[in-house]
């Protein structure tokens, strides 16, 4: 079934805490087998911590066997290696990254029998629901939680517990479970819900503070690849733009000298250069995304053909490669409110589109140079306001450019994602 999304192109997800040690017992199995199901047959998406073992696997084949999408949230040096069931996948250093990023993701929150790490799971959830943080559901699945209901009612009868209107359900099996979820998200539907961290319907600042919360190296899947994703450098996995621009990417590189500009940590590079593009040139005025790029690229198996700049645009691109590059791929910030803490090389990614010191004229202006006989440029663009795309597109005509649209997506949703092909005139 298609996804099932709000108005404003959100699709709720649920996050599935479980174990990742094997078992045999029958009632287990199916119980994570059907929630899976149920779930992914009705068009939701589904979180998981990332183990390609015990029920997160059985949980993730499910949810691919009907058709879902899931999200594996790992350990990132226990599981550095995706799951292939995975739409989606991010590796982090510490327990504590990798919980937040599981909460966050979660619309509402179903457990199956774990040990310790998911009676954590279960009890900090439990915790931000009576402190007012945030307001989920979450279900216990079969007669294991028993134990946790006894201890629930312990602390109640001693006196010892908060008052607590947590939406706390226990249910049979699998299946209802499911039931209880599903009524819970389709409600969300109704609303035009979406989370704080929705990047299409968010502000660059809310964005931009949203990027700052990673504090150490994380790894992410893009594009088919694993990459590792520094902090304060824009997130590539995250931004539905981008993986729309590393689809074109694989598709138009083979054997070409390519241009990355504002490169982040490699993601378009990278991915080039995994397709077979014969050179690839990689810029970003960050300096700690070159350094990013930089250490993706070294761990690439193709980095002899790879290099990073740090440069502001063209500004430090040597002049050996003035028309060099048979494609410049270039995926600019495109709103056009600036974020208002700018005490971070991260803030550029967000730079407003105004006319006045505008990056995409800046660019437009310098391009022509860079490019070989016959070179095209594509530039990703998200549709987030309406001035900013009537200045790429009145400067891509000022500037002597003849372009296109090649692709266009999520036009129902808050924000739309295009990219262009673009051809000097």
């Amino acid at each position: 079934m298609p996804s099932k999304k709000t108005e404003a192109g959100y699709t709720p997800r649920v996050t599935i805490f479980s174990s990742g040690m094997e078992t045999t017992n029958e009632s287990y199995l199916h119980d994570a087998k059907a929630v899976a199901r149920l779930i992914s047959e009705a068009g939701y998406g589904i979180n998981n911590g990332g183990r390609p073992s015990g029920l997160m696997d059985v949980v993730a084949k499910a949810t691919v066997e009907a058709g879902g999408n899931l999200f594996g949230v790992a350990l990132g040096n226990r599981d550095s290696k995706p799951s292939p069931y995975f739409s989606d996948y991010e590796g982090y250093a510490d327990h504590y990254e990798r919980q937040r990023r599981l909460i966050e993701l979660g619309d509402a929150f179903i457990a199956l029998p774990g040990a310790v790490g998911t009676f954590h799971e279960i009890l900090e959830i439990h915790i931000l629901n009576i402190l007012g943080e945030i307001n989920k559901p979450i279900v216990l699945v079969g007669d294991y939680f028993t134990r946790y209901k006894a201890l629930i009612d312990s602390f109640a009868a001693e006196g010892l517990m908060h008052p607590d209107s947590t939406p706390l359900f226990y249910a049979k099996d699998g299946e209802e479970a499911a039931s209880i979820v599903l009524k819970y998200l389709d409600a969300l539907v109704k609303k035009n819900y979406y989370p704080p961290i929705y990047y299409p319907a968010l502000t660059s600042n809310e964005i931009y503070k949203h990027v700052l919360k990673n504090t150490s190296n994380y790894k992410i899947l893009f594009e088919k690849l694993v990459m590792t994703v520094f902090p304060g450098v824009y997130p590539s996995n995250r931004f539905r733009s981008s993986k729309l621009f590393a689809k074109l990417v694989r598709g138009v590189s083979k054997d070409k000298k390519v241009l990355d500009i504002a490169c982040g940590h490699g993601a378009m590079g990278l991915v080039a250069l995994d397709v077979g593009a014969k050179e690839v040139v990689m810029s970003d005025i960050n300096s700690t995304a070159v350094q990013n790029a930089k250490y993706n690229l070294e761990n690439s198996p193709q980095k002899d053909k790879g290099v990073a700049f740090e440069s502001n645009l063209f500004e430090k691109i040597p002049s050996i490669y003035k028309n060099h590059f048979d494609i410049i791929f270039f995926n600019p910030p495109f709103h056009n409110e600036k974020v208002k803490k700018t005490d971070t090389s991260l803030a550029h990614a967000f730079k407003t589109q105004s006319n006045e010191d505008s990056v995409l004229v800046k660019f437009l202006k310098n391009t022509k140079e860079y490019l070989a006989p016959n070179g095209v440029v594509y530039i990703g663009f998200s549709n987030k306001d309406k001035d900013a795309l009537a200045l790429l597109e009145d400067s891509l005509k000022e500037y002597g450019y003849v372009f296109e649209m090649v692709d266009l997506e999520n036009t129902d949703t808050v924000a739309d994602n295009r990219i262009y092909k673009v051809i000097a005139s």
